[in-house]
């Protein structure tokens, strides 16, 4: 082990610093809750996704639905060491950056289940498809210039005070690609909420079996209004909160879309294998969702994307 060198002086406690205390012991409480939900929501869902998902074929869905359902996981453990285990002063800095590359590897694999979605309900309309894809690209350009910005990318300063709350890695990023990224992510959203809604609603289905399109209208529903509401937050807090609170909800609503968007895949193929004989006006791919092979394939001909 290397030698421990003499701890720095702890600085004044003055109102300001308690303010800062105040803030960050808030922020690592909300993380710890955040962390809990998504371990939480992992193993209330792990049965269906062993019933639905790895017993399907494997297609690039599967392995599109691993990096949603895995890399916030991932994240977030190290985001937990970071924490509460190791020395951060040290290499805070070359950490913090990295939360600009876990946005693109939490959010973009949860926008492409999307576009494939409405592939699918727009009977494969491409232009809307590579209109969505654009948004992503330009989310990516985003990300990229915020990264290669010099100086831009820091750890948050905190004073020498040794006491929990203020041993926390956070990054402290430029107020204005907070808002750019943020900007089109909700713009992705609205548009995807909208073709969903315009898509189900004028679909028709067989009566008997009303549930596979009211199932992803619902669900589509649910996972707008969590998912804006996390990124209004998270713009909110990144303009006009103070320093401790400015990402509060960064890393809390990809969490969010990672759990929404793993329980939105979950439920629809758990809808299309309770309905194996609707037939809707919709030509589902079979090969962006195909059958359980468990299952009598002929009857997925209609549904086979819900999977």
């Amino acid at each position: 082990m290397r030698p421990q060198g003499p701890s720095p002086p702890s600085e004044p406690i003055t109102p300001d610093v308690i303010i800062l205390g105040e803030d960050l012991l808030a922020f690592k409480m909300y993380f710890a809750g955040c962390f809990t939900l998504l371990f939480f929501d992992f193993f209330l869902t792990l049965g269906d996704e062993v019933d639905y998902v790895w017993k399907a074929r494997k297609t690039p869905m599967f392995y599109i639905f691993l990096m949603n359902r895995y890399c916030p996981m991932a994240f977030c453990i190290i985001t937990f060491i970071y924490f509460s285990i190791l020395e951060l002063r040290s290499n805070c800095n070359r950490f913090a950056i990295v939360e600009w590359l876990q946005t693109l590897l939490i959010v973009v694999p949860a926008e492409v289940v999307l576009i494939l979605r409405i592939y699918a309900l727009t009977k494969r309309n491409s232009y809307l498809s590579g209109f969505l894809v654009s948004l992503i690209l330009v989310e990516c350009v985003i990300v990229f210039y915020a990264m290669s910005l010099p100086g831009t990318n820091n750890a948050l300063t905190l004073p020498h005070v040794p006491i929990d709350p203020f041993h926390v890695c956070i990054l402290y990023s430029d107020p204005k690609m907070d808002t750019a990224y943020l900007s089109t992510s909700i713009a992705f959203d609205c548009i995807v909420f909208t073709i969903t809604i315009a898509a189900t609603v004028n679909n028709s289905v067989h009566r008997s079996h009303p549930s596979i399109l009211e199932t992803i209208r619902w669900d589509g529903t649910l996972y707008f209004c969590v998912i804006l509401s996390g990124n209004v937050v998270w713009m909110a807090l990144a303009v006009n909160g103070r320093p401790g609170l400015k990402l509060m909800n960064a890393q809390p609503s990809m969490y969010l879309t990672s759990v929404m968007i793993n329980r939105l895949t979950l439920s629809i193929r758990k809808a299309a294998l309770d309905a194996q004989t609707t037939t809707t006006v919709i030509d589902w791919p079979g090969d962006i969702f195909p059958p359980n092979p468990t299952h009598d394939i002929s009857a997925f001909r209609c549904v086979s994307t819900l999977h």
